[in-house]
């Protein structure tokens, strides 16, 4: 209270020093607000000595903040609705869009703490606070939210049950702008997956960037029937079925950019909860050369993908980017002289002049039965999309002896990991060791920041875990002290790392003799293959990573 009041009076004096209050009239203006009960500033502008954009002017050159005329910038609507209309009327602001990852925020009244802790209990990014006048605040609120009541049971009743359609009037929400606006801000924000938690008070909305959640948004609990109802009908689920997990996908044009989101529901305590991956469905510039490779590591991959025949395994946990690494390599070699094909779950990215085939066990339609089937369409190439079982991995192995050159992934930790997975499938040591001609391991790390990057010097501690000497001197290593554009996080976008281990004799006896992980391991180094771990730090010590992050990533590979 006494900030408020200490924030009436520094906007009092800034108008008597711009000559639009005498000294007498401040007096009367501090007499009549103690009798009346209301603020300073108010009182003015309910007796008409002063506009709205006139206090609005002066609190922008107060506390150093820009004016801004609503009335000539108009917001976008679905920040506008991002913040529920409960809370944007009463603190008295409104979003008004995003720049260079900020959010902008008019507000009335700069001074209002509560305005600032409001927002950052709906949004965990940064906002750029500029002044408006509270009249213009007020009409956007009754424009916008009017509006939004009004078209948002138009659309609702005509796509989804009746009861939601309540839900979604009384929250004073369009659920079409509302879902479009969450995937337009992934988007933006170059977010991989978006999540719709349901919590007792608000349904939450998170997405992960660069690994890490962030919150972007809370809408008010009863919008959440319309949401999900809506996300519902887009990927062709059952709105009707509440109780059971649910899967779909559906396409969005976001940014110029067509966007493949593949959804997946499931029933929670509090409501059913949504999960939407983003995938950009143009896949036509992705290259070798961009992925983050050292020049060893990429020449090594490039010959074996130039063979004309044996297994190519590429290897990693969910979200290492493998299926990325496939498609740069299929990229590379699709000509017209070759036939490629590929059988995956879900095909995620579309390439022209590649026969794509998609996984569909309801109509009996798996990776093995597909596998079986394309080897009788004459392919020169075939993409496993993952090799699940035991029958999938001896068609996939036979079918590189018989001439034809297969990419497949796994789920291993490391590329020696991957033989020993096929051993222990049930594969036969020398049918892995006879087809299989080189395996890819790899992680995505964060990236370093070029905007906030700042150099210091190694530590002791940081030396060793780089294996650098002490008689080399000093070493810098990179770090991103946190801004705007990267959230604060200091990381903005990833690169990969990469471990390539090419099958020779050597390693095709080791394999013969089911040697352990171990053995495999040390041979491949002794042999000069790049570990991840290597290929980390090296990143880290080009500045491409933080030395944090490579130990993070690579923790399970020592």
């Amino acid at each position: 209270m006494l900030a408020a009041i200490d924030a009436e009076s520094k906007v009092l004096m800034r108008l008597r020093e711009r000559g639009m209050l005498s000294r007498s009239a401040a007096g009367s203006l501090l007499l009549e607000s103690q009798m009346a009960g209301l603020p300073p500033v108010e009182m003015l502008i309910f007796k008409d000595v002063l506009s709205d954009a006139d206090v609005a002017q002066a609190y922008g050159e107060l506390y150093g903040l820009r004016y801004l005329d609503l009335t000539r910038r108009r917001p976008s609507q679905p920040w506008v609705l991002s913040l529920p209309e409960n809370v944007s009327r009463r603190k008295q602001c409104v979003v008004f869009g995003e720049v260079g990852g900020q959010l902008v925020v008019a507000v009335a009244d700069p001074a209002d703490a509560s305005v600032r802790s409001a927002l950052g209990e709906h949004f965990d990014r940064p906002v750029q606070y500029v002044v408006s006048p509270r009249y213009q605040i007020e009409e956007v609120h009754d424009e916008f939210y009017g509006t939004a009541r009004s078209r948002g049971a138009r659309v609702v009743e005509r796509a989804i049950p009746l009861r939601a359609t309540a839900e979604v009037s009384a929250a004073g929400l369009n659920v079409t702008e509302a879902v479009d606006s969450v995937v337009d801000e992934a988007v933006d924000r170059r977010a991989s997956d978006i999540h719709v938690e349901p919590e007792s008070d608000r349904v939450r909305v998170r997405l992960r960037i660069d690994v890490r959640m962030i919150e972007s948004r809370a809408f008010p609990t009863e919008a959440h029937s319309g949401i999900v109802s809506r996300i519902k009908i887009l990927s062709g689920m059952d709105i009707t079925e509440r109780r059971k997990p649910q899967d779909g996908r559906f396409t969005q044009r976001s940014f110029e950019q067509d966007i493949d989101v593949r959804v997946a529901v499931i029933p929670t305590v509090h409501g059913e909860r949504v999960t939407m991956r983003l995938l950009n469905m143009d896949r036509s510039n992705v290259d070798l050369t961009k992925l983050g490779m050292e020049v060893e590591t990429r020449q090594g991959f490039e010959r074996l993908i130039q063979r004309p025949h044996g297994i190519i395994l590429i290897s990693g946990p969910t979200g290492s980017g493998k299926t990325t690494t496939m498609y740069a390599a299929l990229q590379q070699i699709n000509e017209i002289g070759k036939h490629i094909i590929t059988v995956e779950d879900p095909v995620e990215y579309r390439i022209g002049g590649i026969n794509q085939v998609q996984v569909d066990s309801e109509y009996g339609v798996t990776f093995a039965s597909a596998l079986r089937s394309i080897l009788r369409h004459d392919p020169d190439v075939i993409m496993v999309g993952e090799v699940r079982d035991v029958e999938t991995a001896h068609l996939a192995l036979e079918a590189s002896l018989t001439g034809h050159l297969v990419f497949a992934t796994v789920h291993t930790n490391s590329a020696v990991g991957a033989l020993t997975r096929l051993l222990d499938m049930g594969c036969e040591p020398f049918l892995v060791s006879s087809a299989l001609i080189g395996v890819m391991a790899q992680r995505l790390v964060r990236r370093i920041c070029t905007n906030c990057k700042q150099a210091t010097v190694a530590n002791a501690t940081e030396r060793e875990l780089m294996g650098i000497p002490e008689e080399r001197g000093d070493v810098e290593i990179f770090r991103g002290t946190g801004c705007a554009r990267c959230s604060r996080t200091g990381y903005f976008d990833r690169v990969g790392i990469y471990e390539l281990v090419t099958i020779d004799t050597g390693m095709g006896n080791l394999v013969m003799e089911k040697a352990s992980t171990e053995r495999l391991h040390t041979y491949a180094e002794e042999h000069g293959a790049i570990m991840l771990r290597q290929d980390a730090v090296k990143k880290a010590m080009h500045g491409q990573t933080t030395l944090e992050e490579a130990m993070r990533v690579t923790v399970s590979e020592v």
